[in-house]
């Protein structure tokens, strides 16, 4: 399971697809992008998202110790074989989600559709993760508003701040084999010897 990359995409995957509404076009798409992009591969036009991983802290409520069959199949492994590993170190993964509007009707229109039950619930969030078919829990943390004045103009800005639980591997997997059993050797008393059974 490569750490931060697959939740990166999910997360990513969660949020795209929005689109507003105004008179001069009944179906605007909300663009996506991690923080800090390339100018030359971001075509910025509002309204837009922006995704940054703020933060990575050890989820001891979740700690465990000892050998565990992990129940999923992580991402470049063989998937027909078995596995088992020391249980791996419970993090939580903090994001920050921005969005990026200049009219306010698409302001409450991105915060209506990422507020619903399918995207950043309040409650009781989760979040698929195709790459080892798991679904992690996804807790939100916090709201913010950040209007401002940019040149002249008005931006309206929302943060959202949320987690999600992932795991980081202690050591490698180890493969599982079946146990091959010897035959069964037993002592016969009559005649002082070993037989093979």
């Amino acid at each position: 399971m490569p750490i931060i990359i697959n939740e990166d995409n999910a997360l990513k995957k969660l949020v795209t697809g929005l689109t507003v509404s105004d008179a001069g076009n009944p179906s605007r798409p909300v663009g996506v992008w991690f923080g800090q992009p390339d100018v030359q591969i971001r075509q910025q036009s509002y309204p837009y998202i922006t995704i940054d991983l703020i933060g990575i802290n050890e989820a001891t409520e979740r700690l465990h110790a000892g050998v565990v069959d992990l129940n999923y199949v992580p991402e470049g492994v063989d998937p027909d074989k078995n596995y088992t590993v020391q249980y791996p170190i419970p993090v939580n993964l903090m994001y920050q989600i921005t969005t990026y509007a200049r009219q306010p009707r698409h302001d409450r229109q991105i915060m209506a559709q990422l507020f619903g039950p399918l995207r950043l619930p309040l409650r009781f969030g989760m979040i698929a993760i195709p790459e080892d078919g798991t679904a992690r829990r996804l807790d939100m943390l916090g709201f913010s508003k950040r209007d401002t004045t940019e040149q002249d103009k008005r931006l309206f800005c929302n943060v959202y701040t949320i987690q999600i639980s992932s795991e980081f591997f202690r050591d490698n997997l180890i493969e599982m084999y079946q146990v091959l059993y010897p035959p069964l050797i037993t002592f016969s008393s009559q005649d002082s010897i070993f037989t093979e059974n």
